[in-house]
């Protein structure tokens, strides 16, 4: 059995709630694959320790070092192993929110006090974690980490520029690099795969127009959110295509980026439904809007009219979700009643069906 440590730095900040996320989700895919260990988070700094079945560990270790969300990803420690020193997989990080330290899978390694397990042994990977505890903004990762932020960053704004010149099939690592102004193997050591680099792109690129836009949905609504966005994206039509391929790839379970781009639009699709739930105790929204109903609705417009745009010549995606939406809205005003679409009648039709069997009728006499 492989127990191997590594460490990295975030590549941009990350909320408590996206930690919880990377918990509750890392937990139950690790745990199925075998694999036990901990993630620690501080600041920009991660150590992270797997243990499991060589082959299986190697091959999640080679998809942390392609995550967009860390880089300069090294390992510092792999060592055979005849027992686990973690029992389950758990991370450790200092969250503003004392709820999330009743998430399953939560460890306080930070707090005051704390002693390491007696039972996890005194291996290479418990004594770099109880290091990184007591040191944890120490530049454990090596001293050209911001180096490596800078580097990354480059070659997705190449990508970016790319992606404006060319479709997203067009993109590839030689035209990047061409552009970003250095070899297809030095841009390969930041990003070893094309997936991995369109991966990085989309999570920097959509980031960076959405997470400004995200304070709406609090003050003003998810209806107000999403027409940002749309307004928004209708302006970087280039990333409305990069998008739309995500989509695609995300339902592809054997897709290198298939994981993490599902886990991008379920985190979009929560942050939707939780606006609505919120526009409802708020007053915003009637309370006879269901909103799990309300975001499958938003979101098929959503989607829809965003990939109606990329096809149709001319399309007003602006207009055409405003005015969509506000015939929405008039719906959730309503209690819900289930109705057989093919027994609605037309207005006007039921007179004209009147007045044809009357002179059905007199004919026949």
């Amino acid at each position: 059995m492989l127990s191997l440590v590594y460490v990295s730095t975030m590549s941009r900040p990350v909320t408590d709630e996206e930690l919880a996320e990377i918990l509750v989700i890392g937990r139950e895919k690790n745990l199925q694959l075998g694999i036990t260990g901990i993630l620690a988070h501080q600041g920009s700094n991660c150590i992270g320790i797997i243990e499991g079945d060589d082959e299986v560990v190697r091959e999640r270790f080679e998809g942390i070092r392609q995550d967009p969300r860390h880089t300069n990803v090294r390992q510092v420690a792999a060592d055979t192993v005849a027992t686990r020193s973690f029992p389950e997989w758990s991370m450790a990080f200092q969250p503003a929110d004392p709820l999330i330290k009743e998430i399953p899978g939560f460890l306080d390694l930070f707090a005051d006090g704390h002693a390491p397990d007696p039972a996890t042994g005194t291996s290479r990977a418990t004594a770099l974690l109880e290091w990184f505890r007591k040191h944890p903004l120490a530049p454990l990762t090596n001293q050209h980490g911001d180096d490596g932020i800078e580097l990354r960053t480059r070659i997705v704004n190449a990508t970016i520029t790319v992606l404006h010149e060319t479709g997203v099939e067009q993109v590839d690592v030689d035209t990047v690099a061409d552009r970003a102004e250095m070899t297809v193997d030095e841009l390969r050591t930041h990003f070893p795969s094309r997936e991995s680099l369109l991966t990085a792109t989309v999570d920097r690129w959509s980031s960076s127009v959405s997470r400004p836009l995200r304070p709406i949905a609090d003050t003003h609504g998810a209806v107000a959110y999403l027409h940002a966005l749309v307004v928004a994206y209708s302006e970087e039509p280039a990333l409305m295509r990069l998008l739309a391929s995500t989509l695609a790839s995300s339902t592809d379970p054997g897709h290198e980026g298939a994981e993490y781009y599902r886990t991008l639009y379920l985190r979009f699709r929560r942050t939707v439904r939780e606006a609505l739930e919120r526009d409802i105790r708020t007053g915003r929204e009637p309370a006879t809007m269901d909103p799990a109903r309300a975001t499958e609705q938003l979101l098929a417009l959503y989607d829809g009219l965003r990939i109606q745009s990329l096809l149709i010549e001319g399309f007003d995606i602006i207009a055409s979700f405003d005015r969509a939406v506000s015939r929405l809205r008039r719906g959730w005003a309503e209690d819900y009643r289930h109705t057989d679409l093919f027994e609605i009648p037309v207005e006007g039709t039921g007179d004209h069906n009147a007045r044809e069997k009357q002179t059905d009728s007199g004919s026949s006499r």
